[in-house]
């Protein structure tokens, strides 16, 4: 009787390990998800930001986006207008009105993080000494600065629903910014990605309509 009562609790024991070490493993991966969406929500936003600047400089003062357009098409594969990224899954490719849907690379998969390759660990790419820039104040090198393996981001820029059946030209001075932020997994595991977009307008100059995605309703000056 003794015997199989110290069976009975040992095995009450082990089952009650089991059931805690598979809990705290469900914790574990719950926690290592919620890092690596947020990592890769500021890979997103990293890229939004980067992508508005480069939207102003291929303005060039202009008001209109479809020279930036033009400009990245070329960019993507020298096709100008016509260079828009094709094919690729998750991507709208048409229109009901049977037209094309351009979405235009802004920037490329682009990796999010601390290192250049070119200077060691340094932030700043013409630093040639390693580390230089990961040292604190009493000169001993940080070592718990994020690494942000694996984050990249990527950006598109489309034609906003300005009443115009063409999607590759811009007639009212804005278009959608489309920034997509990914946290790539070991061994090809499923990567957690995060997708924000931003209405952008050029401020060029007064007046325009505003897109039917616009629910603020038009101000006739340059914003809606």
């Amino acid at each position: 009787m003794a015997m199989l009562m110290a069976i009975g609790i040992i095995a009450f024991i082990a089952a009650a390990v089991v059931v805690s070490l598979r809990k705290v493993a469900a914790e574990s991966a719950l926690q290592a998800q919620e890092r690596r969406k947020r990592e890769a929500h500021f890979a997103a936003e990293a890229g939004l930001a980067e992508a508005r600047e480069l939207s102003r400089m291929l303005l060039g003062g202009q008001r209109s986006f479809t020279e930036v357009m033009k400009s990245l098409g070329n960019q993507y594969n020298g096709q100008g207008a016509a260079g828009y990224v094709q094919g690729e899954p998750g991507l709208p490719s048409g229109l009901p009105n049977g037209n094309v849907f351009p979405w235009y690379e802004a920037i490329p998969w682009t990796p999010y993080t601390l290192a250049a390759a070119s200077s060691g660990t340094a932030v700043d790419s013409d630093i040639t000494t390693a580390f230089l820039e990961m040292n604190g104040a009493d000169g001993r090198r940080i070592l718990d600065f994020p690494a942000q393996e694996r984050v990249l981001y990527r950006v598109f820029l489309v034609d906003d629903n300005d009443g115009d059946d063409r999607r590759d030209q811009d007639d009212n001075s804005r278009v959608w910014l489309v920034s997509v932020g990914e946290v790539r997994g070991r061994d090809g595991t499923q990567p957690q990605r995060v997708i924000i977009r931003a209405l952008i307008t050029s401020g060029a100059a007064a007046g325009g309509s505003c897109s039917p995605e616009d629910t603020n309703g038009a101000a006739n000056n340059g914003e809606c």
